[in-house]
């Protein structure tokens, strides 16, 4: 606790941290060693846990809980483990660290097993240890697991069967369940009975898999393997279902905002509702407000599911909902992204009118609080008290002033140091490379970027981690092949070089042609935001400044893997393959930056330059949040014509996994934050 104050007081008091920002690891020991030294080493960790919580109100706890378990035979890991992580989250973790395969809740792990790992993780009996050793000495981790799992599902129920089918992920046997349930009895309407099937039966699985996710014992691949056999599920119980019946809970209109060309969050949403009873019309990408508000008025919708990935497409929402209010429309908003947070939305929920949007304008972090905020709303005694929430956070969050804009001072003087010795280039303008070999720009692939970031597995260590880590590079392997027969990926780029000077926050970038003339055409200006803490750095400050009467060279590059990518990912999608659609998206973005890794490299070795010399920026992140630069950047680069690429309204790529960034070549350069806040930016005209 002494360390963790000191923590606080260095990064909350001093540097002006928020608690929520700081994640604690509290630590816990292994039990099986039998050494007295570490013998109440669980209790130190759990009363650890809760003296962190309770002295540093808002800051997060992790554990690596299956570390108190390490050198015990697998049957006993997973039983203590489970214990463990369920005492820990008493106890005010917030994050665990565990293989979700091997935990069990813990009101099911048998009560002579809970007293066993008990025993020995609160120190009561000094046998502890061995009793849990003899015990699962029996059980074993040998090859009978199977015959044993086979024989304990023939004893289970058809509805317990389907239930146990959908929370682990098989499809096998799903169909011969549900006939067995409906021939039970024959006197009975069959539409009756899939109504009841779907109901209780197949929606209660869908939400435990939603809790588990929650808290962290499900990662994302493995839910929409779960959806895929509620997929299966639904599908045989639609040649039951009579529409009469009503077996839809509720009906969302579901679009990505007009400009935005990312669709995953969005898919996911359709995913996890339309397998939990709700009808979904997915309106697709880009898709404009006009559109959007006249289909859900066509539709008799329920709600309004809206998507966005970046800051400029976000601002659409208040669009659509100001307009919503004007037509005087009560249809309740949810809305999600990465660019948005609660603040947004509680900001965005005051009409124009100056009166909040009284049907409610919902924030959801993931999918599965769209299908609780859904859930909410579809029951009125749910929706009236949920409205009262986000009314009462609006109150809350107009009361305050915004973060005050930043006042008007001097132009702090660049501390980046002026380079003398420039480098020299072998050419100027754009070249194409296309036909980039795979093998080649996979070299560049980062892999804990791919398996742990696009493929889910960030929270998963130890062994855990190996297991997950030879399952990806297998899968790798193959997916490789398959892109590389079929032609899915195919990355290729534009790049080129031109002369340039800095103005102040300002790139001037000319015409090669014109460099022997007093006065170099400027093709490009290039207006570049300065950071208000900090350095107060500028990207402009790393360019030799015109005064400096040298002229400098900045590179451009764009890069693409091709529309194939994503018309497989569509392809997917609609043949319900969920969870390998989501492999292969997050391996089409990690290959797109691999080929950016790729050119990059290339740019440094023709201008003669070390491996790891700058920095290589994008536009949309903190040095350079905004997007209208693109057009600049293919005003360059001949991207749309060579590349068959283009660019949005709101100025994103096309095909989505692309890039384009800046190479900035000075030994300094490093990356930063230009320190806007989000929710100024969002609501920045």
């Amino acid at each position: 606790l002494e360390v963790a104050r000191r923590i606080y007081d260095l990064a909350v008091n001093e540097h002006g941290l928020q608690p929520g920002d700081l994640v604690y690891d509290a630590l816990t020991f292994t039990l099986a060693t039998g050494d007295p030294d570490l013998q109440d080493s669980a209790i130190q960790t759990l009363e650890g846990i809760r003296r962190i919580k309770a002295a540093l109100p808002g800051v997060l706890t992790s554990l690596g809980v299956s570390n108190v378990s390490f050198g015990l035979s697998k049957p006993a890991r997973a039983v203590l483990n489970s214990v463990m992580l369920y005492h820990t989250v008493e106890a005010g973790l917030d994050m665990a660290i565990v293989n979700p395969a091997d935990i069990k809740p813990y009101a099911e792990i048998p009560a002579e097993e809970r007293k066993l790992a008990e025993d020995l993780i609160f120190n009561r009996d000094p046998d502890a240890l061995a009793h849990l050793i003899t015990y699962f000495e029996s059980v074993g981790d040998t090859g009978a697991d199977e015959s044993t799992e086979k024989e304990a599902l023939d004893s289970l129920t058809p509805e317990e069967r389907l239930h146990w089918a959908i929370l682990h992920r098989h499809k096998a046997g799903v169909e011969a369940d549900i006939d067995a349930i409906l021939n039970r009895d024959s006197s009975r309407p069959k539409g009756e009975t899939a109504v009841e099937i779907l109901n209780e039966v197949l929606l209660p699985a869908m939400k435990d898999v939603g809790d588990k996710f929650g808290a962290g014992e499900l990662i994302l691949p493995f839910v929409l393997q779960s959806a895929e056999v509620m997929k299966v599920a639904v599908t045989y119980l639609e040649n039951f279902l009579e529409k009469k019946e009503g077996t839809t809970k509720g009906k969302l209109v579901l679009a990505t905002v007009y400009g935005d060309v990312h669709d995953i969050g969005k898919n996911l949403v359709k995913t996890i509702l339309s397998n939990n009873g709700y009808t979904v019309v997915d309106l697709g990408k880009q898709v404009p407000a006009e559109t959007i508000i006249s289909q859900a008025v066509a539709e008799k919708a329920d709600a309004i599911g809206l998507s966005a990935l970046l800051v400029s497409t976000s601002k659409q929402m208040p669009l659509i909902i100001n307009e919503l209010d004007r037509r005087e429309l009560a249809i309740p908003v949810l809305i999600g992204g990465a660019a948005i947070n609660p603040r947004f939305g509680n900001r965005i929920l005051l009409t124009e009118s100056g009166h909040y949007y009284s049907p409610g304008v919902f924030y959801c972090k993931d999918a599965f609080e769209g299908l609780s905020t859904m859930d909410a709303l579809m029951r009125p005694e749910k929706r009236t008290e949920l409205l009262d929430q986000i009314q009462k956070a609006a109150d809350y969050e107009l009361g305050k002033e915004l973060s005050p804009q930043h006042a008007v001072t001097p132009r702090r003087k660049s501390t980046v140091t002026q380079l003398t010795d420039l480098p020299k280039t072998p050419y100027w303008g754009p070249r194409v490379v296309t036909g980039m070999p795979l093998a080649m720009v996979g070299e560049h692939l980062s892999l804990n970027e791919l398996f742990r970031l696009s493929w889910g597995a960030k929270n998963a260590h130890g062994e855990e981690w190996k297991k997950l880590k030879a399952e990806f590079e297998t899968r790798l392997a193959w997916m490789r092949k398959d892109a590389e027969n079929e032609g899915w990926l195919k990355p290729q780029g534009v790049y080129g070089y031109w002369p340039c000077q800095s103005v102040e926050d300002t790139l001037l970038v000319y015409d090669p042609e014109t460099l022997q003339s007093d006065s170099p055409v400027i093709l490009q200006r290039y207006n570049f935001p300065r950071q208000h803490g900090g350095d107060g750095i500028c990207l402009a400050d790393y360019f030799a400044p015109v005064n400096s009467g040298r002229m400098d060279v900045v590179a451009f590059q764009v890069v693409t893997v091709g529309p194939g990518a994503t018309a497989r990912f569509g392809e997917m999608e609609a043949a319900a393959e969920y969870s390998e659609a989501y492999f292969l998206h997050g391996l089409a973005v990690q290959m797109a930056e691999a080929t950016a890794n790729y050119l990059h490299a290339h740019i440094l070795q023709e201008l003669k330059l070390p491996a790891t010399r700058g920095k290589r920026y994008s536009w949309g992140y903190p040095a350079i949040p905004d997007l209208e630069d693109h057009r600049k950047v293919f005003d360059l680069l001949p991207a749309e014509s060579a590349l068959g690429m283009s660019l949005t309204s709101a100025y994103q790529l096309i095909p989505e996994q692309s890039t384009a960034a800046i190479i900035v070549h000075h030994p300094d350069a490093k990356y930063f934050n230009v320190g806007t806040s989000r929710v100024e930016q969002l609501l920045n005209d």
